[in-house]
């Protein structure tokens, strides 16, 4: 909100993405493919030769999703396959909260799409979704007191019972008062002239917790059986979580804030430690030896899991996850689907016949783990 201009969305990074897909366009939702007038209308309504255009806080009315490029069709890089056709929109940046911080940068011709800023990532997101924040709505706003929803996908009502918005884990509000069974929140509203108004909001007080709730292993099991089960959601797609996403939502509750992608999560927050070089056995040895139960991700590319503990001298880790690598007798490969979050060993379908043995087994690729704090 104090930014004065793009930080992350800058004019490069902005046309590289219409680059980027200018050179494969692939296939969109009817299978397909796209064509070059698809992407061209496209660059055409971004209006980049004037980026940026607006450059003004503002904050989502509803949870959203971001695009890569002004459009809610899909891309596909393939019309089949399990990992590269559905449900791997290559367009899905990540979804963004309710009520979640933004500056926007760019309006596109058309006026129905916007290029923002949120604190972990840039992209588009549809001009309805969010409404312009002044000096005073932010001071009331910036009040240094706030809830963490710990309960999945609730709903938020006003003072008379009336629908304002859905929350879910992880969101933040700013907090009012605590009765004996409601909590009073701030919520942000779009007026009809699209600019943000503060309404008082009321949750059961079993639905949030004063931000950061406190970090004990009871408390954590409490989070993560709240998602257990969770289906995949790739890039917050369907308003569920991918791996990366669901560790940040995870963390966010404790007060640990996480960027959005694994790699970056891994690297950017705690003390990395490298497994690379190390044989499978050492690696898992490793993470039972100095892993810390629900305070260390670890990570292979483009995977992140919470360690959790032990259980039986193997390594358990909770994560939202695709599926594993399957080969049939012809040696053809596959993927048995998972499609939720789950709690794991780190060779999850060791039971299964037609197993992978190479893909199958996470610790053969994992590069690094992280712990987050420190064990008190």
């Amino acid at each position: 909100w104090h930014q004065k201009e793009p930080f992350h969305a800058l004019p490069e990074r902005v046309t590289a993405d219409f680059k980027k897909f200018g050179r494969k366009t692939g296939y969109g939702e009817n299978k397909k493919k796209h064509t070059s007038a698809w992407l061209k209308k496209l660059r055409q309504n971004a209006a980049l030769a004037g980026y940026p255009n607006a450059l003004y806080p503002a904050i989502t009315t509803r949870a959203c999703d971001m695009r890569i490029l002004p459009t809610q069709q899909p891309h596909f890089s393939s019309t089949e396959g399990d990992s590269c056709g559905w449900p791997f929109d290559n367009l899905q940046r990540s979804s963004v909260a309710a009520n979640a911080p933004l500056f926007v940068c760019h309006i596109s011709a058309d006026k129905a799409w916007a290029l923002v800023e949120t604190d972990f990532a840039f992209g588009w997101i549809p001009v309805q979704d969010f409404a312009a924040v002044d000096e005073a709505f932010i001071k009331k706003w910036e009040t240094g007191r706030y809830a963490v929803i710990t309960r999945d996908k609730i709903t938020v009502n006003g003072a008379r019972e009336e629908f304002l918005l859905k929350a879910s884990l992880g969101y933040i509000f700013p907090l009012v008062r605590n009765t004996a069974e409601k909590r009073e929140l701030l919520v942000a509203v779009a007026d009809e002239n699209n600019k943000a108004v503060i309404k008082s909001g009321f949750i059961n007080r079993t639905e949030a917790a004063a931000k950061p709730l406190r970090f004990n292993s009871l408390n954590a099991v409490k989070i993560a059986n709240e998602l257990i089960g969770e289906p995949y959601g790739w890039g917050g797609l369907y308003g569920n979580r991918d791996c990366s996403a669901l560790t940040r939502d995870f963390f966010a509750v404790f007060g640990l804030w996480l960027p959005r992608h694994s790699q970056d999560q891994v690297k950017e927050v705690g003390s990395y430690i490298n497994l690379a070089g190390l044989n499978p056995e050492e690696k898992e040895k490793t993470i039972l030896t100095r892993g810390i139960p629900y305070l260390t991700i670890i990570w292979r590319r483009g995977h992140i899991m919470l360690y959790i503990g032990e259980q039986e001298g193997r390594a358990l880790v909770f994560h939202n996850i695709w599926g594993i690598r399957i080969r049939d007798l012809q040696g053809k490969q596959g993927r048995k689907i998972i499609g939720q979050a789950v709690i794991t060993t780190l060779q999850p379908g060791q039971e299964l016949i037609a197993l992978d043995a190479g893909g199958g087994d996470l610790r053969a690729n994992i590069s690094g783990m992280s712990i987050l704090a420190a064990d008190n």
